[in-house]
């Protein structure tokens, strides 16, 4: 990138050195489940607005074409953590919107779209990676588009767009959000959920941040979020910590990232306490979901 992807400044200054120690383009880094956390290329901070960014090792057209490979079978077997997360973020959505048409950007395998159905949602989905989007098509028989947003076209608008883990995946925000503008409808809600670089941890940590991520491309801040919303056509309605189920066996396998043995040893312990199961609810590393309201020209 040449340009701040937010304020398209030229000026911008490395906020963090790469540590990544092999080459790019690994598809297993791009997939939900990756456990690459913390691992990162160069970040940038911009000195005209400070929107801190970085791009991929490979560039952002192989960046795409990572995404377009991605097969994540590790990511099916946890779905009865993600509906149950789902199903939470659904009941704030139905409390701040009355219309029932929704558009899933990055709907994965299509687990929002197959709970938002459920309960008398008319769903949409775009998705980049074709091993989830046929698994959505194909499994749980939800309409999505294969490709970028950037490819999808539609005359249809839509009540609420959701991002859920993506805003930080988007070479272009701006862009994106434009787009999302134009889909939705009056008085439209946007949903996503991202990591807040102003949140404790993110600070304590810096560098060793763990949503610093070789796929991760955007990282926003309270002032930064703000901005990229009120240059979209967007106004912040509300803000909260993001809170995921999450089974205690999944939560120590990815903890094997930060040391190999202890965890081992804790899933085992896990096993036999017959424990492996158990849902956990877990606000953590500076997740948010933000939910944002379609401005109209005035």
């Amino acid at each position: 990138m040449d340009r701040c992807p937010l304020c398209r400044s030229r000026s911008f200054e490395i906020l963090y050195r790469s540590n990544v120690r092999t080459e790019g383009g690994r598809t297993s880094a791009y997939e939900c489940t990756s456990f690459a956390l913390g691992v990162h290329p160069d970040i940038f901070r911009c000195r005209s607005c400070s929107f801190v960014f970085n791009e991929p090792e490979s560039g952002p057209l192989d960046h795409l074409e990572e995404y377009a490979c991605v097969e994540d079978p590790q990511y099916l077997g946890e779905k009865r953590s993600r509906h149950l997360t789902y199903g939470r973020e659904l009941d704030r959505i139905e409390a701040l919107c009355s219309g029932r048409d929704l558009l899933d950007i990055g709907c994965y395998a299509g687990f929002f779209l197959e709970q938002a159905r459920s309960r008398g949602w008319q769903v949409e989905g775009v998705e980049p990676s074709k091993w989830a989007a046929d698994h959505a098509t194909s499994m749980l028989g939800v309409d999505v588009f294969h490709g970028p947003i950037e490819s999808y076209a539609t005359e249809r608008r839509f009540d609420v767009v959701t991002l859920w883990d993506v805003l930080e995946h988007l070479s272009d925000p701006v862009a994106v959000l434009g787009s999302i503008h134009r889909l939705l409808r009056p008085n439209g809600l946007l949903v996503f959920v991202t990591h807040n670089l102003d949140a404790p941890i993110a600070r304590f940590l810096r560098g060793r941040y763990p949503f610093f991520m070789e796929m991760h491309t955007v990282h926003l801040n309270n002032r930064t979020r703000d901005l990229l919303l009120a240059n979209t056509g967007f106004t912040l309605e509300e803000r909260r910590v993001h809170r995921r189920a999450i089974r205690v066996g999944y939560l120590l396998s990815r903890l094997q990232r930060f040391g190999d043995a202890p965890a081992r040893w804790a899933i085992r312990a896990s096993r036999f306490l017959k424990m492996e199961n158990r849902i956990l609810w877990i606000g953590f590393m500076g997740l948010e979901t933000i939910f944002a309201r379609k401005l109209e020209a005035s």
